[in-house]
């Protein structure tokens, strides 16, 4: 599953958690944990993808000492944490992922299904057009787009959708389906608004004083 795909679960997933914990949600925050066990993907030499950041152990160690702090304020992170691995990619990868690993190797797999088959494009199309609905009924676009903090975690949202659109020419590893461009678009958009508008305002106000 690419980004598309992983963003709309964490952001459905969360929405629904913090709900039930009446809990407030940093998006910024949300979406970047959502994309996190992909990390691997930045030193191939060293990680398999979908090896150890995309087991259970992994999000258990990243998200405990959150949840020890800030308590059911966290659990939405951790969900979209956890729905990376045992949603996104256990269904959508052709090998799984080590589920469990350091205690055991295996590749845990619920379907053989390519990232790039029209099943995997037409599921994250889909995810992609749910949570879009969401977020526009739930004013949760507009929060993302006034929103002037979390910038950093903007940025990483940005570099894992832009990355597929730069390096699939390069790489075929990384090449994205035609049908996940304009929303992979839609995000570049979006992130890069959210990450510049801050330092807009601050220009206008400097202007006004």
């Amino acid at each position: 599953m690419f980004a598309i795909g992983h963003f709309g679960l964490g952001y459905l997933l969360g929405k629904v958690s913090s709900k039930i914990t009446h809990t407030p949600l940093n998006f910024a925050l949300l979406f970047t944990v959502s994309i996190i066990p992909d990390l691997d993907l930045l030193f191939p030499s060293f990680l398999a993808h979908r090896g150890p950041t995309h087991s259970l152990l992994f999000s258990v160690l990243v998200s405990l000492p959150f949840i020890i702090v800030y308590r059911k304020r966290a659990i939405p992170y951790f969900v979209a944490l956890l729905s990376h691995s045992l949603i996104g990619d256990i269904y959508s990868s052709t090998m799984g992922v080590r589920l469990f690993w350091p205690f055991s190797n295996n590749w845990i797999r619920v379907f053989t299904l390519a990232n790039t088959s029209t099943l995997s494009v037409s599921l994250e199309l889909t995810l992609f057009a749910i949570s879009t609905i969401v977020m526009v009924w739930n004013q949760d676009l507009k929060k993302i787009l006034t929103y002037d903090e979390s910038t950093f975690y903007w940025l990483i949202s940005l570099g894992s959708v832009l990355g597929p659109l730069l390096f699939s020419q390069i790489n075929s590893d990384y090449s994205i389906p035609f049908l996940l461009i304009f929303p992979s678009l839609f995000y570049v958009a979006i992130f890069s608004i959210a990450i510049i508008r801050p330092y807009i305002s601050i220009k206008n106000k400097l202007h006004e004083e």
